[in-house]
């Protein structure tokens, strides 16, 4: 494979405690250095390690000099939780391709009754006023049928590999996936990638 020479390419995952953000991250990563890239991570985590907000900055390319994403600047939003998508919304870019899984995780207020949850429709309408392409599922769903709902995350990254922008190539990134999971894992992790990708190449179809 041919490395192809990209100044800068911004990856940011959106996601709650325990839905697998660090896994993701570590995953897309360990592909961008397989593939000959610099690169920067960084994650940003809310008030709870589980259920708080959580923020992953994947960073590729030459001109990579901050860990952090700047405003305006994501490539692409993997969105693991559908508000947390809008939390992160200041980072899109115009250019932006948003994958966004559309099953919410109700945070406590709203179970108490003390806060509303936004309408997935008004969530979705939002982001595609501020990204290039929004493509959304409920990719738990996908997950669900790869053995395990916590597979979500790889689920998404395999919808990740669907994307021709990406600058790294599906088989690398299915490489790190059988690198960087659980052994015991592997192989429903390795069907979750499968999935993810075909599903949203499904989508991606005119």
């Amino acid at each position: 494979m041919v490395k192809r020479e990209i100044e800068e390419f911004n990856i940011l995952i959106a996601g709650v405690g325990g839905q697998g953000n660090l896994l993701s991250s570590e995953i897309i990563a360990t592909a961008a250095v397989k593939s000959g890239f610099k690169v920067r991570v960084a994650d940003v985590f809310g008030a709870a390690q589980r259920g708080g907000s959580v923020l992953s900055h994947i960073r590729i390319g030459e001109k990579i000099f901050s860990p952090v994403i700047p405003e305006q600047n994501a490539n692409v939003l993997l969105g693991f939780e559908p508000v947390e998508c809008l939390r992160a919304a200041k980072f899109l870019s115009p250019t932006c391709v948003a994958i966004v899984n559309l099953r919410p995780i109700y945070p406590r207020d709203v179970a108490l009754g003390k806060f509303k949850y936004p309408s997935i429709e008004e969530i979705i309408n939002l982001l595609r006023e501020l990204a290039n392409k929004v493509l959304s599922k409920d990719f738990i769903s996908v997950a669900e049928k790869a053995g395990d709902p916590m597979t979500l995350n790889v689920t998404m990254v395999g919808a990740l590999a669907s994307l021709k922008t990406l600058p790294i190539e599906k088989e690398t990134l299915l490489e790190a996936v059988k690198e960087v999971v659980p052994p015991k894992t592997k192989e429903m992790n390795i069907r979750a990638f499968k999935m993810g990708y075909d599903e949203t190449l499904k989508i991606l179809k005119p």
